[in-house]
């Protein structure tokens, strides 16, 4: 197996990055097609940032962390990918940069009764609502820093 990389997201990746969001087992796009090419790019140059994991020469996952609405706004992974720690930390990753640029509190969106939303949870983001669509809204917040130790 080809040693894994996780690494910003490029310009040049965005094909690559189309194939994974569009071989995805759940949260199929109801319109193969749908997110387009400037889509991606604006995530890449103004909205925030991306990354994209690597087995190789082969990008397998991918997430895109948005810093103007604080929020997740994508993560998926090539299925034969799946259950190997990769989701986890391509969204620690986008959490951790979200958090570092100010934000307190990061949101998403995703399918009920998934195994997205299950990952989710497990990983102590909290359900807050629902959106129009029925997919459940989920928030994390900032972990609080650890008090300082008192003066002696």
């Amino acid at each position: 197996m080809s040693p894994i990389q996780l690494r910003v997201a490029r310009w040049e990746d965005i094909p690559a990055i189309q194939l994974v969001r569009n071989a995805v087992r759940e949260n199929r796009l109801s319109v193969a097609g749908s997110i387009k090419e400037a889509d991606v790019a604006s995530y890449l140059e103004a909205r925030g940032r991306g990354w994209v994991c690597e087995a190789g020469d082969r990008i397998v996952g991918f997430t895109f962390a948005d810093a103007i609405d604080a929020s997740i706004w994508a993560l998926f992974l090539l299925p034969e990918w799946e259950g190997q720690g990769l989701g986890r930390r391509l969204l620690e990753t986008a959490c951790n940069w979200l958090f570092a640029q100010g934000v307190k509190e990061i949101r998403l969106s995703t399918a009920r009764h998934t195994r997205a939303h299950g990952f989710y949870l497990k990983l102590g983001w909290r359900e807050t609502g629902a959106r129009g669509n029925g997919e459940a809204k989920l928030r994390l917040r900032r972990p609080r820093a650890p008090a300082a130790p008192p003066a002696s």
